[in-house]
């Protein structure tokens, strides 16, 4: 994870840390970084948590081990071996039926759009009543799951309803049709009218308006001094009260190194 990374740099670390098939992503507002201590000005971050929900492996980069059996590996994969062996994905279902296997995958990637295909798909099969009632109980746990994100969302409100705005825009993303959309949409109106989640909405925008068209063409030191710069500082006075407004300086102070490697 990082928490200055795009999908650019995402897809980078996934190849060269070997993190396929597993799902990964963007982690834009920094909330997956913080809740698993990664350090602020940190480029990349390897976080691997076992079956129990326990944190197995946390470091800076791929590691290798320097003697034993697994001499040369890196440390990660042999973890991710360990773990595997004791996990049944979020399922927690050991036998899967072979045409429902794909569906599983989805799920465990949280590909709740996708694997409504899939599920659409395994209910029109006439006679194969295996796949149907698997996808029965699939049906089960996406709802199950909704519920458990609408009441983890609701709990937030109060508490930091700048995370229970980002929960309900990436619940909608996951779930378009969800029969929770009308108590979804009347939260998110109540949440758009705090003021510290008007102040995170305006430092995202001004961010993405201001500060990436200038670091898009900014290419060596003296532009990011003369233009960059200047231009953090003063999104700093506006916005530094914002969440947003950590992330936005780890991310302007990484281009920066970047750019002062640059000969």
């Amino acid at each position: 994870m990082s928490r200055t990374g795009d999908a650019r740099s995402v897809k980078a670390q996934v190849d060269r840390y070997d993190l396929k098939p597993f799902a990964n992503m963007v982690d834009a507002g920094g909330a997956t970084s913080s809740a698993y201590g990664v350090p602020k000005n940190a480029a990349n971050w390897l976080v691997i948590v076992d079956p129990e929900g326990k944190i197995a492996y946390n470091a800076s980069k791929g590691w290798t081990w320097s003697s034993g059996a697994d001499r040369g590996r890196a440390i990660h994969q042999t973890v991710i071996e360990r773990s595997l062996k004791g996990a049944n994905g979020l399922l927690g279902v050991k036998e899967i039926p072979s045409s429902m296997e794909y569906a599983a995958h989805l799920f465990d990637l949280q590909q709740f759009s996708l694997l409504e295909v899939e599920l659409l798909k395994a209910e029109a099969k006439a006679g194969d009543t295996e796949a149907q009632g698997f996808a029965k109980k699939l049906r089960e746990r996406v709802a199950e799951e909704r519920k458990r994100r609408m009441t983890q969302i609701q709990g937030l409100v109060a508490t930091d309803p700048v995370q229970a705005y980002r929960e309900a825009i990436a619940f909608v993303e996951a779930f378009p049709k969800a029969p929770e959309m009308a108590e979804l949409r009347k939260l998110g109106m109540e949440l758009n009218r705090k003021p510290e989640v008007q102040l995170e909405l305006k430092a995202e925008d001004g961010y993405r308006q201001v500060l990436v068209p200038a670091m898009r063409q900014c290419r060596d030191m003296r532009t990011f001094t003369s233009k960059v710069k200047p231009l953090l500082d003063g999104y700093l006075q506006t916005f530094g009260k914002a969440q947003f407004a950590e992330v936005v300086k780890a991310a302007v102070d990484e281009h920066g190194l970047a750019v002062s490697k640059v000969r």
